[in-house]
């Protein structure tokens, strides 16, 4: 399993969503391609490897609490002014999406592409915001959450 891994099948969902149906109420969930397929960002792959290797060094149960899944070492979200992602350079639009736990690349964006209602679809829309031009994947296995996922998404 790597970083690359989670970035193709995130691409692949991102030009085939309709391998991805939604599970319940699909009300809010984007359903159409993008033409356009994410451009690789090292800078965004850095920050989403950084990001899972905090994440693992903390307990699951913080983790999975809130909204600390995004946060990093400064207590912030890595989306904010001052924080990773605008350390990046990204500072037109910036999103990130984790998961935890999922054995695979493929069981996680599985589960933000079909079992996002709960979060009203935010991940799954994320993914499929063609007006997002580059993300960066990252992959840690370890800790007390046995696997991290983490796409950050991007625009200058």
């Amino acid at each position: 399993m790597s970083d690359q891994e989670l970035f193709d099948v995130i691409s692949d969902a991102r030009a085939h969503p309709e391998k991805y149906p939604p599970n319940g109420n699909a009300s809010g969930a984007a359903m159409s391609p993008c033409a356009n397929a994410f451009q690789l960002s090292p800078r965004l792959r850095d920050v989403a490897r950084d990001h899972n290797t905090f994440l693992a060094s903390r307990p699951i149960e913080w983790v999975n609490s809130d909204v600390n899944m995004h946060r990093g070492p400064s207590g912030k979200l890595v989306w904010e002014d001052g924080e990773p992602m605008s350390q990046a350079g990204y500072n037109t639009f910036r999103a990130e999406i984790v998961a935890t736990g999922f054995p695979t690349a493929e069981a996680a964006v599985r589960f933000w592409m079909q079992d996002d209602a709960p979060w009203s679809w935010g991940h799954r829309n994320l993914i499929l915001n063609c007006s997002v031009q580059e993300a960066g994947t990252g992959h840690h296995q370890g800790g007390s959450g046995g696997h991290y996922w983490t796409v950050d998404m991007g625009t200058r």
